[in-house]
């Protein structure tokens, strides 16, 4: 199996020589088209730290919408041009990134509340009946299916050997990309509600349990755990030696997982409230949302508070990082766009309900979904 190219916060973004020749200008147009990246997993990639490699600059206007009245919680991923996304009826739908028209769509029995990922033909991603679902891309048709013993609110990892995902019946299970069979399972004392984040070999999961766990991808053998306190639903995000997380014990904790440590525990001054939303980290900042209704901004080194934003609703939805603009949703209704340096306001756009789900951005689009029941793709205003 081969990878899907994905977005890496370590990539620098391409910069075109000036090209005087028309033909050449025609062939360089349509090479920047093609190389537009995908967004194949719930925060853009493996290691879950969701800084986009394409520059998205408000002000943004609606090029489509479209209609899923059940609501959405899940993130949308976008592979080759086709979006992807769940609905809390537990319709699955592939949906045309440039027209926003239908592909299919494929039935599971109950709501879809994560986000899938995509591996060569097929999308993966679990509901709320506990059912893990492998379907092919092309035609929407069942490939294979399998039963975990509880509700999946996890996001699944693709990798060539093993779709790695949680489940709410304690265990993180590896499935056989091609028949579904599961490779192992590894018991955690307690649900696990996040996306395992992957990197070298390993992967690094945190759950209701309260204990960050490194597991080897090829065993299912726990490499070592660590305990952090206070039970975890968000999706630990992976920078080098260090996890960043936050937890219902209202809490953001940078963690060397190498040394087996928490470096920092941050603390909001004012506020006592949990953290859902995962977090984004680059140029020294760790940037999350929480359910004080805020957006908070803490130094990465030291863990001390930098600036905060505070919205109208809580703050479940995991921010994207594209150039200096931090984009979020917000149980309020609004996606926000703000300065990734200071925290202030550039932007925002209101739509019918709450936005829980992360935005997930492809060449000049940005889509996300809300509970109203609207899928929003939102693009560049053309000047």
């Amino acid at each position: 199996m081969r990878f899907l190219s994905w977005n890496s916060p370590n990539t620098p973004p391409v910069i075109h020589p000036p090209v005087r020749n028309p033909l050449r200008w025609v062939v360089a147009l349509v090479l920047t088209s093609q190389l537009t990246a995908n967004w194949p997993l719930f925060l853009g990639n493996a290691e879950r730290n969701s800084v986009a490699s394409d520059l998205l600059s408000p002000p943004l206007e609606v090029e489509w919408s479209y209609d899923a009245p059940a609501g959405i919680d899940s993130t949308a991923i976008i592979v080759d041009k086709t979006v992807y996304f769940g609905e809390m009826d537990g319709r699955f739908h592939a949906v045309d990134l440039a027209t926003g028209h239908q592909k299919w769509t494929y039935q599971a029995n109950l709501g879809i509340p994560a986000s899938g990922c995509v591996l060569d033909n097929a999308v993966f991603f679990g509901d709320e009946e506990g059912t893990f679902h492998a379907v092919d891309i092309n035609t929407g048709k069942k490939l294979w299916t399998a039963k975990t013993h509880a509700e999946i609110l996890s996001s699944p990892n693709c990798l060539p050997t093993a779709i790695l995902v949680g489940s709410y019946d304690a265990n993180l299970y590896a499935f056989d990309p091609t028949s579904g069979r599961i490779n192992w399972k590894y018991a955690t004392e307690d649900r696990v509600h996040c996306s395992p984040a992957v990197k070298n070999g390993r992967t690094f999961v945190t759950g209701c349990d309260g204990k960050l766990r490194v597991v080897d991808i090829s065993s299912g053998k726990e490499l070592s755990q660590i305990e952090l306190g206070d039970y975890i639903a968000a999706t630990p995000v992976l920078v080098g030696n260090r996890i960043y997380v936050g937890s219902f014990g209202n809490e953001v904790l940078a963690i060397d997982w190498k040394q087996g440590e928490v470096v920092w525990r941050y603390r909001h001054p004012e506020t006592s409230y949990p953290f859902y939303s995962s977090p984004v980290i680059a140029n020294g900042k760790v940037v999350l949302g929480g359910r004080d209704k805020r957006i908070h901004a803490i130094d990465s080194r030291t863990g001390k508070p930098i600036w905060d934003f505070e919205t109208r609703g809580r703050v479940d939805s995991s921010p994207v990082l594209s150039g200096e603009i931090i984009y979020i949703g917000s149980n309020d209704g609004n996606l926000y766009a703000l300065n990734h340096d200071n925290g202030k306001l550039i932007w925002k756009f209101t739509v019918g309900g709450d936005i829980v789900a992360s935005p997930a951005i492809s060449g000049d689009r940005l889509v996300i979904g809300s509970r109203d029941g609207v899928l929003y793709c939102l693009r560049a205003k053309q000047q």
